[in-house]
């Protein structure tokens, strides 16, 4: 089982979504290295090689509405 820090989790939803990394900074409000370091760690323990894997990820759990 993967575990996400709460911050990488909601970055990684997101991601799903379609938020680029500037509007992830927007809707957090935090800065972009911030919002970089989440998402690389995300999809590092997600083992996700681009974004559309993360959207797998987040479907095959019901996170999307």
């Amino acid at each position: 089982m993967v575990r996400l820090t709460p911050r990488e989790h909601e970055v990684a939803v997101l991601i799903a979504y379609g938020y680029t990394n500037p509007e992830i900074v927007e809707q957090l409000e935090i800065s972009i290295r911030t919002a970089e370091m989440h998402r690389a760690n995300a999809m590092r323990k997600l083992a996700a090689k681009n974004r559309a894997e993360v959207v797998r990820w987040a479907l095959v759990r019901g996170l999307l509405r």
